[in-house]
């Protein structure tokens, strides 16, 4: 099972918007934390509902899996006419991304869960195209 399949309502963390991965979840069998984008802490947040009527041993992405989580991302991806993404890509996008806002290789490796620097730089610094997509509300537009 994916993290996707395991992260539980409890593991979000609504007041950073963050969600962490528990050590069973991630390949390293470290814990982290993911932080998210405010656009999706908004939506996550939407579809909880209300804190008093969360249930935080419930799946955080009930409707979801690692499944149907690549078939989204294949959909959208032709619908805006872009090469299609896995969310292994995706990952190394962000990465690279976070690179070149200039956050240090430190944070990023903690960010992901990579303890080795040079592993870190040398594995995620290769797949951005174009250094607009830095610009948020450019991608959002």
């Amino acid at each position: 099972m994916s993290a996707i399949d395991l992260t539980l309502v409890g593991d979000y963390d609504e007041q950073r918007r963050r969600i962490r991965l528990r050590k069973a979840t991630t390949k390293t069998r470290a814990a982290l934390w993911i932080e998210l984008h405010p656009v999706l802490a908004d939506a996550l947040e939407q579809e909880l509902g209300p804190r008093e009527d969360r249930d935080p041993g419930r799946r955080l992405f009930a409707g979801s899996g690692a499944d149907a989580l690549r078939t989204s991302i294949a959909k959208a991806c032709r619908a805006a006419a872009i090469p299609l993404f896995s969310p292994h890509d995706l990952r190394h996008r962000r990465v690279s991304l976070l690179h070149l806002r200039g956050v240090p290789w430190a944070r990023i490796g903690e960010q992901v869960g990579q303890r080795n620097l040079a592993v870190t730089a040398n594995t995620y610094s290769h797949v951005l195209a174009d250094e607009r997509e830095l610009d948020y509300a450019e991608l959002l537009a």
